[in-house]
């Protein structure tokens, strides 16, 4: 009777993951195994910039962040919860640029918490909390990433979080990252923490 119960919820658990989430190749060359509830959408930097509202972003602060860098180039892969929430303030997304992780390594975890938190100040133009900052967290796998980052800050819009994880990949320093109303943060991470794992090359 033991083993009749075991392999009925082996079964119901390998039909529960099918059913939860498929695997893509992401717009950057890696796949992911993205929930079914999530649809994907790409988006292109200097397009984003067109349509943002100006008192959201600071765009000139961005431009100068970006110096060197071709924006053109610059590339966002969205995914967007398709019920159950407002996919505007309720996003996971992820970018890449390229580059080593090792470069942040260099410094101090401290260093790299509070220019994150500075740099996030600028771009949304009011004071940001930082609520996490960690190198390494135990809930995401490294794989070939010589380091991780957490953070968990305040998002660009009034009761919002933002959760970026930055790793490295083969294709550079890729962050995967949601924007989440406070009401829906529990929910969606455990979302972003499953892509973030399922990422493989």
């Amino acid at each position: 009777m033991i083993k009749v119960f075991f392999h009925i919820l082996f079964f119901l658990l390998i039909s529960f993951s099918q059913l939860y989430a498929k695997e893509i190749r992401s717009r950057f060359g890696f796949y992911i195994d993205v929930p079914n509830n999530y649809f994907s959408l790409n988006a292109n930097m200097d397009e984003l910039l067109e349509k943002t509202d100006d008192q959201l972003l600071n765009k000139d602060y961005f431009n100068e962040l970006m110096t060197g860098t071709n924006k053109s180039d610059l590339d966002i892969e969205y995914f967007f919860p398709k019920k159950g929430a407002n996919p505007e303030f309720n996003n996971i997304y992820i970018t890449s640029a390229s580059g080593s992780i090792k470069q942040y390594m260099v410094y101090s975890l401290d260093e790299v918490c509070n220019e994150t938190q500075e740099m996030f100040q600028g771009l949304y133009k009011k004071k940001v909390k930082q609520y996490k900052c960690l190198f390494n967290p135990k809930n995401i796998k490294m794989k070939k990433s010589p380091g991780l980052y957490y953070m968990l800050h305040d998002g660009p819009f009034r009761n919002t979080k933002l959760y970026m994880y930055i790793a490295q990949t083969r294709v550079g320093i890729t962050t995967f990252a949601m924007i989440c109303e406070n009401k829906n943060c529990n929910k969606f991470s455990k979302d972003l923490i499953f892509i973030t794992n399922s990422r493989s090359e």
